[in-house]
């Protein structure tokens, strides 16, 4: 068996492969990688399988199709070659078009006896009601000893990295690789931690990286929440020429990929700052670490501004057309998410 993350549940499907054949499994998951992850332990693991006998279907233009249903129902025609298993892995399987969905019914109903129809979806309630009820649901998450081994590695720095989980998890698998060198990452962390506002260049700086790499995710995302805890503490006219500057990233970064990215950032902050209002229990929060940066405990919040940025978040994070002024978007980013906090008097 492949040594992986998943290696429970991949054994369990493994050990209950003649029970489960005909039939149809949905693997849902908020975060994309965890799914491609657990798509190719899964195929490359399970000894009944062979990529011989497997038709992995993706969206193409952004939907599937009815032609890629009628290329499945060619390949389950006849019995596997190489395996003891003929395998259909869809891939964002909310993607697919009415017709396609209509035309995929009966197969995901009734798969034949030598086959198992697979898919992967971030988006369970987007699947037709009719889609649903023909799948097994497999909830998948981060796996706990994936948290655990990064908590030991990393000791008291581990506590900036919690919010990965909501984020991105491919910087999560980036930190446990053992070629990654935790004494730089620990000072790259601590060097930002410790910015102040006359360093705020080298933050910016952080946002221009590629974002391909997952440590320059790990230095995007600090940055963002380092840059706040400077932000919140300036005066009006100090925070408005902060914004100005930012804005000037304009031509250095990719502006709809950068505007989603600062957009989930921010949603996850103030979601914590929505656990800090109603609860004192640490262990609901996503990122222990925002309460240090940002500095909750020092801070009355605006609720109604507070749920009406989250739905401004939600839809720029998601956003798909560039029909946006770049600028206008950064002063409207920043300036919601500071009305939310109101400061105390200490």
């Amino acid at each position: 068996m492949h040594n992986s993350f998943f290696y429970d549940t991949i054994e369990k499907i493994q050990s209950k492969i003649d029970d489960i054949k005909a039939s149809s499994l949905c693997f849902v998951c908020e975060d994309n990688f965890i799914l491609n992850n657990f798509r190719d332990d899964l195929l490359n693991s399970v000894l009944d399988f062979n990529k011989l006998d497997t038709l992995i279907i993706k969206p193409s233009g952004g939907n599937i199709k009815i032609e890629q249903i009628r290329d499945v129902e060619e390949f389950l025609m006849y019995k596997p070659n190489y395996a003891k298993v003929k395998v259909v892995f869809f891939e964002d399987i909310d993607r697919l078009n009415i017709e396609a969905a209509n035309a995929a019914l009966k197969l995901i109903e009734e798969p034949p006896e030598y086959a198992l129809v697979f898919g992967t979806t971030t988006r369970w309630n987007y699947l037709l009601p009719t889609i649903k009820s023909r799948f097994i649901r497999f909830d998948l998450s981060i796996p706990l000893v994936l948290i655990e081994d990064i908590n030991t590695k990393y000791k008291e720095t581990a506590i900036y990295f919690n919010f990965f989980r909501h984020y991105d998890s491919g910087v999560l698998l980036f930190l446990n690789d053992e070629n990654t060198d935790i004494s730089r990452i620990k000072d790259e962390v601590d060097r930002i931690v410790n910015f102040s506002v006359n360093d705020v260049d080298e933050l910016l700086n952080n946002f221009k990286l590629p974002l391909d790499l997952p440590e320059n995710k790990l230095k995007f995302a600090l940055s963002y929440y380092k840059l706040w805890n400077i932000l919140i503490n300036l005066n009006d006219k100090e925070f408005f020429y902060l914004i100005k500057d930012i804005s000037q990233i304009k031509n250095d970064v990719e502006n709809l990929t950068f505007l989603r990215n600062i957009s989930t950032l921010g949603t996850i902050l103030l979601r914590d700052a929505m656990v800090f209002l109603n609860s004192s229990k640490w262990k609901f929060f996503w990122n222990n670490s925002l309460v240090y940066f940002f500095g909750l405990n020092e801070h009355i919040l605006n609720l109604e501004q507070l749920k009406d940025t989250v739905s401004y978040l939600n839809r720029m994070s998601t956003m798909r057309l560039a029909n946006f002024n770049f600028e206008m978007e950064i002063f409207t980013h920043f300036f919601r998410i500071k009305r939310c906090f109101i400061k105390t008097i200490k």
